[in-house]
């Protein structure tokens, strides 16, 4: 243990450790990662669902899966690493001080600093939800961690609040461990998760999605026995007369995530009101030079490939400032959001510091079909895009070349957007329409790009408006013998959780999914075991194995 390092990233989760492992590869001699939990891997290690790695990875990974890499990469470096270690706050001076059961009180000095903390859930204090304490309300995350890690179900018959991802998740999980999910509402009129979610999350298992719908009431003494839904108008007020009264043990929230910035903004560093994250250059520094944020606590994102690239990109500006102090800025821009766009990442951009090109990350107010990005210099259009389909709970990305940006005139760049909303309501979130021509519209599920695709039946069921050949495959398996991947847990011994998880190494009939999920009952492995090794060979001579999915030693 040193008191003098080169980089010091905080947070050992996805990107954290993209962060430190960016940073030893780009230069950096001395790398340290603090991480507060006694293992690395961050959210992670409950995320035992399917969908992550398909940008970076260029294959499909559970969450257990994807972090395993990123450790297993960063075990391989010098890179030091502190599980069980607490930051406690940071200097402008670049001084991280920490508690740790080994070493006590620390104060460590970083020529460079990473923020990679992660975020947390809002929660019911948080919106107000008015009612009794009683027991059986739970963030989605909690619930995700007990189902998961803990090996407990957390309710038999759940109502859950909100429809970003992890609510959309939990829907399937609780589904598929025997519990019934009487249907999702969202206070908002569009859902707040990645539209291939509603697919494979909701429609799959006929859980119904209500927007513009919220709790008014929980009911109950010991355990929720009821709740009160309400329908809401355009201000998201509840509209009396629209009471619906539900029955009901367990509710769950999922209504949204938080920045985890309680370090960033004790010391001082200039916070986004529009993201609740640190305001960053395009390099991903702060307002303190050579401290950088990345990942979630920076802004919250939908992919866990695009923290990867996010924060392999902080990790390797965070690499260079040790080693060549601060950049040098000539001409800087503020990045501003116009119409239809809620925030953009970065918030400034140093021309002069850009290599080739530069990201903007952003999110629409609104649902929107056909539109285009448009990014304007004071009034002059110096780049635009165009998208077939725009939702806020779909993050979105665009690549501005170094060139255009030096013929900018203006000290600002605005992104907006220009294109025909949707209506608000129930029908945004149809993601499989029957139309008069014989055709079928579809949402592909492939991958989280979530393409709106046709497929026509009468004509050997082609597929259009695909991005990809997975498109085509998806789109007449769909129609004919549609096939899901499933992810679960059994019940290990001899390892320091409960739980461990598995799915299946390929795709299963939709109609053997609920037979293939009785092959874990009562099945119990144990440990050590590493991922890819077999619990269940040849689930009912569907010739697909349940493989583990997470490393965990004795």
């Amino acid at each position: 243990m040193k008191n003098n390092y080169d980089v010091i990233v905080i947070g050992g989760g996805p990107a954290g450790l993209a962060a430190a492992l960016s940073a030893y590869q780009n230069g950096a001699k001395d790398v340290l990662l603090i991480e507060r939990n006694e293992s690395l891997g961050g959210i992670l290690n409950q995320c035992i669902h399917n969908g992550f790695g398909l940008h970076y990875f260029k294959e499909e990974l559970t969450g257990p899966e994807y972090a395993q890499k990123f450790i297993d990469e960063v075990k391989k470096t010098p890179v030091e690493i502190l599980c069980g270690t607490m930051a406690l706050s940071i200097s402008k001076d670049k001084t991280v001080s920490a508690i740790n059961p080994k070493y006590g009180y620390m104060q460590i000095k970083g020529k460079a600093i990473v923020l990679a903390m992660g975020c947390r859930e809002r929660t019911r204090g948080a919106i107000g939800i008015p009612g009794t304490r009683a027991s059986g309300i739970f963030t989605a995350g909690a619930a995700q961690l007990y189902m998961n890690i803990e090996g407990f179900n957390v309710g038999k018959r759940v109502v859950i609040l909100g429809s970003g991802d992890i609510g959309l998740i939990m829907a399937r999980r609780l589904t598929l461990e025997g519990a019934k999910v009487l249907g999702v509402y969202e206070v908002m009129p569009y859902s707040g998760g990645l539209t291939r979610n509603i697919v494979q999350c909701l429609n799959d298992y006929n859980i119904p999605l209500y927007l513009s719908h919220t709790i008014t009431d929980i009911r109950g003494q010991k355990r929720v026995e009821q709740v009160v839904i309400q329908k809401v108008d355009e201000k998201m007020i509840p509209i009396p007369g629209t009471e619906q009264i539900i029955d009901c043990d367990t509710v769950l929230l999922s209504v949204g995530l938080i920045p985890e910035n309680e370090l960033t903004r004790q010391a001082e560093i200039e916070i986004d009101a529009r993201t609740n994250g640190a305001a960053v250059f395009e390099n991903m520094e702060t307002s303190i030079p050579g401290v950088f944020s990345c990942g979630n606590v920076c802004h919250v994102h939908d992919l866990v490939d695009f923290v990867t690239g996010e924060s392999i990109h902080a990790g390797k500006s965070a690499a260079e400032y040790a080693q060549k102090g601060d950049a040098v800025s000539t001409k800087t821009f503020i990045v501003k959001n116009g119409e239809g766009v809620g925030y953009t990442v970065p918030q400034k951009i140093r021309v002069n510091n850009v290599e080739k090109s530069v990201e903007i990350f952003f999110r629409t107010k609104a649902i929107y079909k056909e539109s285009q990005i448009e990014v304007k210099s004071g009034d002059v259009l110096i780049a635009s895009f165009k998208r077939q389909h725009l939702a806020p709970g779909e993050m979105e990305k665009i690549i501005i070349p170094k060139a255009l940006l030096e013929k900018a005139q203006s000290s600002e760049i605005t992104v907006s957007i220009n294109g025909a909303k949707i209506a608000a309501d129930d029908s945004a979130t149809k993601t499989r329409v029957e139309n008069p021509d014989g055709t079928v519209d579809l949402i592909c599920i492939v991958c989280p790009n979530g393409c709106h695709i046709n497929v026509d039946p009468k004509n050997d069921y082609k597929v259009t408006g695909n991005a990809c050949d997975r498109g085509t495959v998806y789109g007449k398996k769909e129609l004919t013998s549609p096939t899901r991947v499933i992810t679960s847990t059994a019940i290990i011994k001899g390892a320091e959780i409960s739980r461990v998880s598995v799915k299946t190494n390929k795709d299963i009939p939709k109609s053997e999914i609920y037979k293939a999920m009785k092959t874990l009952d009562n099945l119990e492995i144990k440990a050590p075991v590493k991922i890819g090794d077999v619990a269940v060979s040849n689930i009912d001579n569907l010739g697909v194995d349940f493989v583990i999915t997470k490393e965990l030693d004795i």
